[in-house]
Parts: C-alpha cells; structure tokens; sequence
C-alpha cells in the first residue's frame, strides 16, 4: 500500500496538526483582527481633524477637542502594537508547542515503522522533514499566519470604511487591482507544475548534501572536489534550473501586479483633485483616500506572499503526514508472553519489492545454543537476522520464539527478549557514560563500570581526560574501531537479554583488539541463545550448528567438522579462509 497516497494533506492536514492549541490561535487571530482595527482609527481621526481646521481662522478651532483627536490616537497606535505584541506571543508559544508535537510524534512513529521504509528514503529526504519542513512550519504559524489574517482585515474594514466615505473615490483606489490580481493567478496556475518540479528538486539537493558531506573524509582523501560528487552537482544545477525558469515565468505578471498594487495613486490624485475642485468631496475626504488609498496595496502583497508561502508549507506539511500516516508493523492488542528464548524458523520467504532473498529458510535454535549464518556475500544472511527482531516482517511462513510468534508479541516485548551487536555501530555525540547507558537506562554507575570491564574497555576509558563523561563525538569518531565496538558490547552486557545476535560485529577488527574484543563477546554470550553472521570462520568453530546461506536458501548445514567433511561450499569456503591468513605483502 502506498503510504503517501493515505497522507492527510493540505490545509485540513495542517488544522490536524495545530488542533491541541487552536485556543491558543484563535486568540491570535483575534487580537491580530483588534491590532488592525486600531490601526485603521489614527486615519478616521485625522478626518475629523481636517474637517474641524479647515476653511476656519484659528481662533475659532476648538483646541480642546483636537488634542482629544490627537491623544485618542496615540492610544490607538498604543493598543494596536500591544495586540500586535500579544497577537504574536501566542502564535509563537503555539508554534513552538505545535514543532514540539509534531517532532515527538515523527519521532514515535519512526520508531514503529519497519526498516523497509528507511531502505527507500535517504537520510537527506527523513532530516528535510524533520528539520527543514518541521522548522518552516513555525514561521508560518508564528509569523505568516497572524500577518495574513492582519492584511486580510485590513483590506476588508479600509475596503468598507472607503467605500462608506465616497464610493466613487473607493472605485477609484481598487480600479487598478483587478489587473495585477489577473495576471498574478494566471501566472500562478501556468506554473504549478514548475513549482513542483522545484520542491522535489530542492529536496533532493538536500538529501545529496547530507551525502556529500557524510562522504567528505573519501572525497578528501582521493582530492576530489564538489564537482566530482555529479549528484550533488547535478542536484544543485536541477534546482538552480527550476529556479531560474520560475523567474522568468513570474518576471512579467509580479511586475504588472506591483505596478497595479502601487499606481492607483496615478488614479486617486487627479481625480480626487478633479472632484475636490469641482466641489464633489470635501478637503477632509480627499486627505484621507490620499492617506489610506496610498497604502492600500502593502497588505494585499502580504496575502500573495502568503499564499506562496502556504503553498511550499502544505508541501512541507504533506511530507510530515506522509510520514505519520506510514503503516506501521501490525502489533497486537495484547501480546502473547514468550514461554522460552529458542529461536525457531519455519518455511520463511523475504522479498525487497518484487526481489525474492529468502527462500523456504527453516532452523531451530534450541535454548542457550549458538547458531552461524556463514555464505556468500549478498546471499540473505544479514536480511535473515534483521527478521528476527522484526526489522521486517516475513513474507511467508513464521519465525517464533519459543512457541510464540514474533508477531503475536508487542514489539517492546519482543525487543526485550534479544540484544544487537551489528557491524556498523553507531554511538551519539554524547558522553560514554550516556551511550552505555541506552543499554539499561536505570544502570547505576557501578553496573556500567562492571559492563565497561567484561567488555574490556574499562581501561581505555579511564584513560580518557574525563572518563566515562567524556565526549566520543558525532558517530564516535573520537576513538578507534576497537574501542567502539568495544563499547557496543558493554552496551549489550547491560540489557543483558536471554538472545544475542551478532552481525559481522568482528569483520573489521585488528589484531591488537582481536582478542579483547573475542574476549567480550565470550562474556557477552554466556548462559545466551547466541545467533551469529560471520566470514571470519574461525570464531564460528565452535558452533552447534552452522547454517550455510546462498541465493537465498539453507544449502549446507552442521557442526564445523561435520562440514568440512561433508559440505561443498563451506569446506570451500574454509579453504579460502585458511589460505588468506598466510597473505603477506
């Protein structure tokens, strides 16, 4: 099912998201609609004021009720910009309220989707929502929302109040606006489809800039420059196209819509002079279309702003809810307790889209028994092991624990039963102590110096100027491999749970760490159901049963001896493993 197709999009999707403070924002509004009615008053009051000075001598002004025009006026500015003030507080508090929500919530259901959804997005286009799309939404509520419903009132009440004072000068102030309103919606509908083509390029230049600068150490390493990188470039020179060409769509209607926004001037001074010298309006009235007429354009331009900026929001917003509207792996209502830790595999069958990998694999894994996936690079080894944890769900046939269906069980359950240690091992830019402590959030300090120590790197850590709050940097990068996965170990002895599966956790060690680090995983899968995917042979040799995985399927398996004796591609396999270990160079 395509999840982006369930998405709730548009403006209703984005009332969805702002409804937990819709208080907050209808205050907002309303004290945004107060702000522009005080606003409006300073230009009636100055109408009074012409009409009481003009044509009399000034001693027969009456002074008095000038300076209550004028001081009644200075108030109005006053109140307008404290309602402007509280207008924009609470637009901001529901806007920073609304990217808290919205950012817990994407991150909540990232947690429940299947690994298959990450497969398919780049890490560029998953941070554009949460970072870019997420942010762009507080300028909108906070900033381009109140502003909006600000100049929408304005045009309204000025339009009215014109209108009420000569309808002939008021046809005279809009005469021009119908013009640039054409030209401007023709324009906006002839290029939506560019506008498209532009906010999926600008998303992809983002996703090959994270790219880019994720792969900055092998482009230093080999001098390449950003040239080199062609889908970076070729991403920046896409969006540098669509922009380019929504210029030159947009050139001629923005420049007949500023002229027909600013020159009904040309139109309200010659006849507005005319009327008044023919005795028409007073000087009063002339004054003040001269005064409102003049700016009557500046908020209409502030909702085209904002309409291109809902525009770029909705599709911004239609990105969050096509993530929170993903499916997420079915969980039951109630789940099923596991009544052991074997882990036991009957007929199972995986597909990536419409690529078969698993193939009717079957095996048990009785209690506190270790198990090997050995075979060919690409041949489904690594998918099988994500299976169990339910990364994925399988396509066909089942995988338990014990008697229980991984898919009878809540995922929290499940994920309590096993631990992971896998190639890659990602650590937070955070202190060690905080990084270990995701395996056991309520370990005390004593339970992760003694995890430090069963993983051999207590030692190297004590070395470090702060210790256990020292910082490792983005990834880790401020200690060696070793040390890493060292660290992941450490973080796997403090769940402690009764399954362990180890994914190539030894493939890139060197020697010196090599026996440390065979040392804690000893430790690590003591009393366990242990469940390892290896091409180093040697550390699988001790196996009660070896799986061996190519294309798919179970094609060998056994104890280490009984395949060497009896398996084909393992025995070949060993071979090569022996005879690389007397390589020199």
């Amino acid at each position: 099912m395509n999840t982006e197709s369930k998405s709730k999009g548009g403006l209703a999707g984005l009332i969805k998201l702002a409804r937990p403070h819709k208080g907050k924002m209808i205050f907002s509004g309303l004290f945004s609609i107060l702000a522009q009615g005080f606003g409006i008053v300073p230009f009636i009051l100055v109408y009074f004021i012409v009409t009481e000075i003009a044509g009399k001598p000034v001693g027969e002004i009456d002074r008095q009720f000038i300076w209550r025009l004028v001081f009644a006026g200075i108030g109005a500015v006053v109140l307008k910009y404290v309602f402007v003030g509280l207008s924009l507080l609470l637009s901001h508090l529901s806007a920073y309220n609304i990217l808290y929500d919205i950012r817990v919530s994407i991150s909540e259901k990232l947690a429940t989707l299947p690994l298959g959804y990450f497969n398919e997005r780049t890490t560029g286009q998953i941070k554009k929502v949460m970072l870019e799309d997420v942010e762009q939404m507080e300028i909108f509520i906070g900033h381009n929302m109140p502003d909006f419903i600000g100049a929408f009132v304005h045009i309204v009440v000025t339009t009215i109040v014109l209108f009420i004072f000569d309808w002939r000068l008021a046809l005279a102030t809009i005469c021009m606006l119908p013009m640039g309103i054409l030209a401007y919606a023709i324009a906006f509908r002839k290029n939506k489809d560019l506008r498209k083509k532009f906010y999926t390029a600008n998303e992809n230049m983002n996703a090959a800039m994270i790219q880019y600068i994720q792969g900055m150490p092998i482009i230093k390493a080999f001098n390449h420059t950003v040239e080199s990188f062609k889908k970076y470039a070729k991403s920046v020179q896409d969006c540098a196209y669509y922009e380019d060409r929504i210029c030159e769509t947009w050139f001629l209607p923005m420049t007949i819509f500023h002229v027909a926004i600013t020159a009904n001037l040309l139109v309200l001074l010659p006849v507005g002079a005319m009327m008044y010298l023919a005795g028409s309006i007073t000087l009063s009235t002339f004054v003040l279309f001269l005064l409102m007429g003049f700016g009557f354009g500046s908020p209409l331009y502030q909702l085209i702003i904002f309409g291109g900026l809902m525009e770029k929001n909705l599709e911004g917003q239609a990105r969050i809810s096509a993530i929170l509207s993903a499916e997420p792996l079915p969980e039951p209502t109630v789940g099923k307790t596991v009544d052991g830790s074997g882990v036991f595999a009957l007929d199972v069958e995986f597909a990536y889209k419409d690529i078969k990998v698993l193939k009717g694999i079957d095996f048990e894994v009785p209690a506190k028994h270790f198990m090997a996936f050995v075979g060919p690079s690409g041949a489904g080894k690594t998918t099988l092991a994500r299976l169990i944890p339910r990364f994925w769900d399988v396509g066909a046939g089942s995988l338990s624990l014990g008697n229980t269906d991984i898919r009878d069980m809540k995922i929290d359950d499940l994920m309590d039963e096993m631990t992971f240690v896998f190639q890659n091992i990602f650590l937070f830019n955070d202190s060690i102590y905080e990084n270990l402590r995701m395996g056991k959030p309520d370990a005390t300090q004593a339970e992760i110096e003694d995890a430090a120590r069963a993983a051999q790197c207590h030692d190297f850590i004590m070395g470090l100027p702060d210790g256990y709050q020292s910082v490792i940097g983005e990834k880790g990068a401020k200690i060696s491999g070793g040390e890493k996965q060292r660290l992941s170990i450490a973080r796997a002895l403090l769940k402690n749970a009764p399954i362990l599966v180890l994914d190539e956790a030894t493939a890139f060690i060197d020697p010196e760490n090599e026996a440390l680090i065979q040392e804690a995983i000893n430790e690590l899968a003591r009393d366990k159901t242990l469940i390892v995917i290896a091409h180093r042979l040697s550390i699988i040799t001790s196996a009660d049963q070896i799986l061996v995985v190519e294309e798919g399927k179970v094609v060998e398996r056994g104890t280490h001896n009984e395949l060497l004796e009896t398996g084909s591609l393992y025995k070949q396999m060993w071979d090569a493993h022996k005879a690389t270990l007397g390589w020199k160079l």
